[in-house]
């Protein structure tokens, strides 16, 4: 039996995924956390969760996604700054710490199984060769990453998709803006497109589209994503699938989560799935909260939801209503496990210039003062004349 692990370091929330990709198998292990690290003073790490209660001081950071490659690092509490990718390897080392034990067989080449992370479709090759390099010093150089549109188009070809290979777009929003991406044959089709918040989805793929010379038609699906909070507006990404299907007349599928789909992606391809070589037959692999909506492009009402299984609820009641606080949810963080995290994360040289509000303050005292000396300069000048 093969087995894969994948993993997803989101904005808001990250997910690890143990899953087999043999037909019949499991269901998968999904292990949601908040996109919270606490760094404690005795030098391990925490994804999730509250800040727990410790001897000294424990330094609690998010946001640290975006700012992957950023030379001016991130600040912690006590003014240090550390590389922003040295952070998303901790907090991935704290997602596979949870996976924990994991077989010593399942992977592709016999031994343990093989574990692969996923980032964000729009990172250009600077911020992905710095996340590559964070993994290799804090020895996880055996996690291979993919891009969250590869990832995404693998769990639609494994789940979903009746033949290998075809063209399918990802359709990826999340609070700033959206992303589009075309994949064929499990590999991107050149760079994504990047489009700021505003416009439809239907115009932003029809773009990428074009640039490629390509027409809707040519499009076997459309797969929507999501990450941060508008990942949990289910109307609204249920309405930008519904908008594509109706404007293109192709099949729309809404991930799972819809932030959890990446993840359920790369564990399926560091299990061994191969799109070109894809049969019929789905290999089991069902969302572990909401429910997989097909829309299918026909006129009227859009074909109603799936019922729920008692597993699907079930995992639904242990996330919040909303992910408005990017902090600590203390249903969906149980279980968080400390994890030591050697080496330490690298800090920034504290000698970069970094233009923070302390910065802009400074330069705004020194010109007043520059200028009330030369106001008394002229008037001195005046006067002795």
């Amino acid at each position: 039996m093969s087995m894969g692990v994948g993993l997803r370091i989101g904005s808001v929330v990250s997910t690890a995924v143990v899953a087999s990709n043999d037909p019949g198998s499991p269901d998968p292990v999904v292990i949601v956390r908040d996109t919270v690290l606490h760094m404690c003073p005795d030098g391990t790490a925490i994804l999730g969760g509250s800040a727990p209660q410790t001897l000294g001081r424990t330094h609690t950071v998010s946001g640290f996604l975006p700012r992957v490659g950023d030379p001016a690092g991130v600040a912690l509490g006590d003014g240090t700054r550390y590389r922003a990718e040295d952070l998303v390897a901790g907090a991935m080392r704290c997602l596979l710490r949870e996976c924990e034990p994991l077989p010593d067989h399942g992977g592709r080449t016999g031994g343990a199984p093989d574990i692969m992370a996923s980032y964000p479709t729009r990172w250009d090759s600077t911020a992905v060769a710095a996340l590559r390099d964070a993994l290799d010093y804090a020895d996880m150089s055996y996690l291979s990453l993919v891009s969250d549109a590869e990832a995404a188009a693998a769990w639609f070809e494994s789940e979903i998709a009746e033949r290998p290979g075809q063209l399918v777009g990802i359709y990826h929003v999340d609070d700033t803006g959206a992303t589009v991406a075309l994949i064929r044959s499990g590999v991107e089709a050149g760079k994504a497109f990047r489009f700021a918040s505003g416009g439809t989805p239907s115009a932003q793929i029809a773009t990428a589209l074009g640039a490629f010379g390509w027409l809707p038609s040519n499009l076997d699906a459309v797969v929507v994503t999501g990450d941060g909070l508008i990942a949990r507006d289910a109307a609204a990404i249920r309405g930008f699938a519904t908008s594509v299907s109706e404007k293109f007349d192709v099949r729309c599928v809404v991930g799972p989560g819809p932030e959890q789909t990446a993840a359920l992606g790369a564990a399926i391809r560091a299990a061994g799935f191969n799109p070109t070589t894809h049969r019929v037959t789905p290999i089991g692999l069902p969302p572990s909260y909401d429910v997989t909506e097909v829309i299918d492009a026909v006129v009227g009402e859009p074909l109603p939801a799936a019922a729920e299984t008692p597993r699907e609820s079930a995992a639904r009641t242990t996330q919040p209503a909303s992910a408005a606080a990017v902090g600590a949810s203390s249903a969906r963080a149980t279980g968080a496990t400390a994890v030591a995290t050697p080496p330490e994360p690298r800090a920034v040289a504290q000698d970069a210039p970094i233009a923070g509000s302390d910065t802009r303050s400074s330069w705004l005292v020194a010109a007043v003062v520059g200028l009330a000396l030369v106001l008394v300069a002229i008037v001195f000048v005046l006067f002795v004349l």
